[in-house]
């Protein structure tokens, strides 16, 4: 080999050896991966509202200066707004929403001082007082259900609204969209258009029909029980969030008037009238107060020890969930369960009186007979219950299937025992669930007091002597 050929040779390299350095990663260079993760960090993340642990709580206000939907921050004594926070790292944002349904929703400005628990529901009452078709009770009912709402994660009931007077009815809604959290008003509704609002936000719906439908009441029921979801398009939906339903005729549904507050709008010879400013700033006034009450007391309201065990099962709920959200004031308190008296009562009535009632109060006599059995038919559970019937005046005769029918919703569900039929078998947590079924359904026989059995006596400590029908 030539020293020319040798000298090129060695200052070439091989084409193997080119290619093998094309392949080798530069030491300095920025792989893609990274500054991918370093993107995906930085990403905001849309919120409604967020509650940390720390105590910083964020959410949403429409700023009066340019209508545009911002967050605002609280750590107890600070409030701030912004249209991004970063908190713990990440960065939050309002959610982009359609225009329509975003400006449907109403919004506070700013959070303002409402000097006390006391003052701010003064606030509320005033509010429903210039409705000339509010009773003084409605309108304390009015106030409670609007202070509730600024507390969805703890189940405000629903509120219903009998309002045979149209105009009455449409200045009660305006009131109660100033008054409620995050509220919009809307008219004839599916059921996919239900589920189609962006009830994440827990929105307070305020519904305004003529007659309900059965579909609507339904939905209703469902949008009623914390922590239900419904599957649509794939995906399950949380669409728990406060309600009002406005109706011209009273709601015959026996578990949504258990579960709710009602109220009714009287026909009044004035046409009920309100300025048009006044919506606007009375709802600027209210929501800013509330908003404060929320982010300043929310720890003390998930905290609360309120309790009303003299009222019945569902009617103890209620106002449960009514006293919770009043903070530092336990004279206004006190007065959600006056309010509920009356309503407690009639709860009672009814539920003694229905056919799940009727047929519960069997099963305890049955556990309740001196030689202890082992099972019930289903035919002797009719058998009974007819009895009871027939004691108190009813002309109604159950049949078995009907029967069987009310065991299995109330939770006490029938097998085949052998030839002679379907029944239930009289084991050790059947008995202590018919015993608690007889205290929440407040069943007759329950009323003198007497602890026949050991199931008796547990449920006596746990639900209380007072309570009778419920928990």
């Amino acid at each position: 080999m030539s020293k020319r050929d040798k000298k090129r040779y060695t200052e070439r390299p091989s084409v193997h050896r080119q290619r093998a350095a094309s392949r080798a990663p530069a030491k300095n260079k920025i792989r893609p991966r990274a500054v991918t993760r370093t993107n995906e960090n930085s990403a905001p993340t849309k919120t409604g509202g967020e509650i940390f642990a720390n105590g910083v709580m964020l959410d949403l206000i429409r700023d009066a200066a340019d209508d545009e939907i911002k967050l605002i921050r609280s750590d107890g004594p600070n409030v701030s707004i912004s249209a991004r926070f970063d908190v713990n790292g990440r960065v939050l944002v309002p959610p982009t929403l359609d225009g329509d349904v975003m400006n449907a929703i109403n919004l506070p400005s700013n959070a303002t001082d409402y000097v006390s628990t006391a003052a701010l529901f003064d606030d509320l009452r005033g509010l429903f007082q210039e409705h000339p078709g509010l009773s003084q009770e409605s309108v304390s009912k009015a106030a409670f259900s609007s202070l509730a709402t600024w507390f969805p994660e703890f189940a405000p009931p629903l509120l219903l609204v009998s309002a045979p007077d149209a105009s009455g009815s449409r200045l009660l809604l305006e009131q109660l969209r100033c008054a409620c959290r995050r509220s919009m008003i809307i008219g004839d509704i599916t059921r996919s258009g239900i589920w189609s609002l962006p009830l994440w936000l827990h929105p307070t719906i305020i519904i305004a029909r003529s007659n309900p439908t059965k579909d609507l009441l339904r939905v209703l029921r469902a949008m009623r029980q914390p922590g239900m979801r419904v599957p649509q398009k794939g995906q399950l939906l949380d669409v728990f969030c406060p309600i009002v339903l406005c109706t011209e005729e009273p709601v015959r549904d026996s578990w949504l008037l258990e579960n709710s507050i009602q109220i009714e709008l009287a026909t009044t010879a004035t046409r009920p009238r309100i300025a048009p400013q006044a919506p606007r700033e009375i709802s600027r006034d209210l929501q800013a107060k509330q908003l404060l009450y929320r982010l300043r007391n929310f720890v003390k309201v998930e905290h609360s020890d309120f309790d009303a065990p003299q009222l019945a099962f569902p009617t103890r709920e209620i106002a449960r969930a009514l006293g919770d959200c009043i903070v530092d004031d336990r004279e206004l308190q006190s007065r959600v369960v006056s309010l509920l008296e009356e309503q407690d009562e009639d709860t009672r009535v009814r539920r003694t009186t229905t056919f799940e009632a009727v047929v519960v109060e069997t099963g305890l006599l049955f556990c309740h007979e001196k030689e202890k059995r082992e099972w019930a038919y289903v035919g002797e559970f009719a058998k009974v219950s007819n009895a009871i019937l027939e004691g108190r005046g009813e002309e109604i005769e159950l049949e078995p299937r009907a029967v069987g029918d009310i065991l299995r919703s109330v939770g006490l569900f029938t097998r085949r025992l052998g030839r002679a039929g379907r029944g239930i078998l009289l084991v050790r947590e059947i008995r202590r669930k018919i015993h608690e079924l007889a205290w929440r359904f407040g069943v007759l026989s329950i009323e003198d007091g007497v602890d026949r059995c050991e199931f008796c006596s547990e449920a006596r400590a746990q639900f209380g002597d007072s309570i009778r029908a419920g928990i």
